[in-house]
């Protein structure tokens, strides 16, 4: 038998009896003194915000925050601490916790945080604003802006030391939780210009206060009011104040990380204008004066991925199954498909992404980026390049072509993609997307002869992608249907005025569709669940039955 419990610091009101009482004992958290202002102030008030989600929960200052004194070491296990932690490359920052697994009640509460996050939105902010046109103008509002998210984040972390997980919920309440891993909101207005004054939400969200309320609410008497506790989560379903959490991105379109919205193909056209808008204007503004212009190509990368989340949410429609997590006579739906309609939109937003004139840079940019001087060496923040030491102008559009499409074609999601379309004809099933793909790679406008090489990349992307399904997908379909779109494409590219990539990709796929039969690497596939040691191993038929031979290579072995 398992027994779980809920994991939480010990609370108890003065007075269980009243409605709001000041706690036995607050929740103390010691922030470390080496933080510098105004970051330090930022980690407070962000830490601070979870006072909001117990005075829900009918505390009064319950939840409190200061800086560590000398006297008290971080390492002690009676107190729980913030960290700031100094990177010179990215990196996590964290909220764990040491529990008694006995009761799940919290020992010590343990936040790092890490210094490069400011370095990151700086950047984001930088590239879409490109605010540097005199070269050396102050930005304040870039440095709020690295603040709100200071503040967003030092909450998140301390809210998984109170015993709180991820929740990506796209509820149409809006942002529901600091759990959530919160994009920078950047909107168009009607002249064209950028609004960030709501880049990150500011407070506890709505779904903190209820877990809070679920998981700390002192009940008269004692104990737990099983009814009471129903209640919290029924009003919050109410709301569409729900939870999802990291198992539940990628299979629906109702949790994303990074994402902001409900309707994700709305939000990709949507952060594509907001990226059209930037990139038009980008260009040595983005760095200040006296900066080597090559460091142009690091503000570069997150402009020019800025939709890459979005993407990733938008491909998750694709296939994707709605779902609760429903409980036997609670009368809920469980479990059902995304609508077509909706699908379909979502397949053109991402088809939108692989547009030559949406990967195309602009010429202003390739002619401001030069090698990269000495003392600034290449790193992984940077574009990939096949031109040596100059920058490459098809590399970025082969990444981000390769993240759409990758992301569209899963295993996963071309498995259910094939069972919807065979559960129900209406929906789309993988040939369908394949062939839009293909549609897209071999005949989407090309403006010029850069354009037409980068429509060139996108459909090399789109072979190598299918060709990986037809070979080592565990699905038989769908390995069956990526063979068989592949054949046909190969047809019809014979049948095309040649050109010098269509010949290549022509021989590829002709190449691969007759590769050698290779027996020593099969695909995985599924297995029954284990069956022993439950019952006698040898009534673990499915699990052990094995075929007398195997036809390898032309014969019987």
């Amino acid at each position: 038998m398992t027994q779980r419990f809920i994991r939480r610091h010990r609370l108890k009101k003065q007075d269980p009896s009243a409605a709001v009482s000041d706690p036995v004992e607050p929740i103390m958290y010691y922030l470390d003194p080496g933080a510098p202002e105004p970051i330090r102030s930022a980690l407070l008030d962000g830490a601070r915000w979870w006072n909001q989600a117990f005075e829900a929960a009918g505390y009064r200052d319950a939840f409190q925050v200061t800086l560590r004194p000398d006297s008290i070491s971080p390492l002690d296990a009676r107190y729980n601490v913030i960290n700031w932690v100094h990177r010179s490359t990215r990196g996590w920052s964290t909220g764990g916790s040491v529990s008694d697994p006995r009761t799940g009640e919290i020992i010590k509460g343990v936040v790092t945080l890490g210094s490069l996050r400011v370095r990151q939105d700086y950047m984001i902010a930088e590239g879409l604003l490109s605010p540097y046109t005199e070269g050396d103008e102050l930005t304040p509002e870039i440095a709020e802006w690295a603040l709100a998210r200071i503040r967003q984040l030092s909450a998140h972390e301390v809210g998984h030391t109170i015993g709180l997980g991820h929740n990506y919920y796209n509820s149409t309440a809006g942002r529901i939780s600091v759990m959530d891993y919160p994009h920078p909101l950047v909107t168009l207005n009607g002249d064209g210009s950028l609004d960030h004054s709501q880049v990150y939400d500011v407070g506890i969200g709505d779904w903190d206060k209820v877990a809070v309320t679920f998981g700390y609410q002192d009940f008269v008497g004692g104990g737990d009011d099983e009814a009471a506790l129903i209640r919290v989560l029924e009003d919050a379903w109410d709301d569409d104040v729900r939870y999802m959490s990291n198992q539940d991105v990628q299979t629906t379109p109702q949790a994303d990380q990074w994402a902001n919205g409900t309707d994700m193909a709305d939000e990709l056209d949507r952060m594509m204008d907001v990226r059209s808008v930037a990139m038009s204007r980008f260009g040595e503004a983005a760095i200040k004066n006296g900066m080597p212009m090559a460091t142009i190509e690091e503000v570069l990368v997150p402009l020019y991925l800025h939709h890459r989340y979005q993407v990733e949410s938008t491909a998750s429609v694709m296939g994707g199954v709605g779902y609760i997590y429903a409980t036997r006579g609670d009368g809920l739906r469980p479990v059902w498909h995304i609508a077509a309609e909706y699908q379909n939109r979502a397949l053109d937003a991402l088809i939108r992404t692989l547009s030559p004139s949406e990967l195309a840079l602009p010429t202003s940019v390739l002619e401001a980026i030069p090698p990269r001087p000495p003392g600034y060496g290449r790193t992984r923040e940077l574009f990939p390049r096949y031109t040596g030491s100059a920058f490459d102008a098809l590399t970025p559009a082969f990444v981000a072509a390769s993240h759409t499409v990758n992301n569209i074609l899963t295993a996963d999601r071309a498995a259910r993609l094939v069972e919807q379309k065979m559960l129900d004809p209406s929906m789309p099933g993988l040939n369908d997307v394949l062939q839009r793909l293909f549609q897209a790679a071999f005949e989407g406008e090309a403006n010029n002869s850069y354009e037409t090489e980068i429509r060139n990349t996108v459909a090399g992307v789109v072979i190598e992608r299918v060709k990986s399904l037809a070979e080592t997908a565990p699905m038989m379909q769908v390995r069956a249907q990526s063979t068989l779109a592949l054949r046909t494409l190969a047809g019809r590219l014979a049948e095309m005025e040649p050109y010098d990539a269509s010949v290549l990709l022509q021989l590829e796929i002709r190449r691969f569709l007759g590769r050698p039969y290779d027996s020593g690497q099969m695909p995985s596939s599924v297995s029954a669940p284990p069956g022993a040691p439950i019952g006698q191993p040898a009534m673990d038929w499915l699990g052990l039955l094995e075929p007398w031979c195997t036809w390898i290579d032309g014969e019987w072995r």
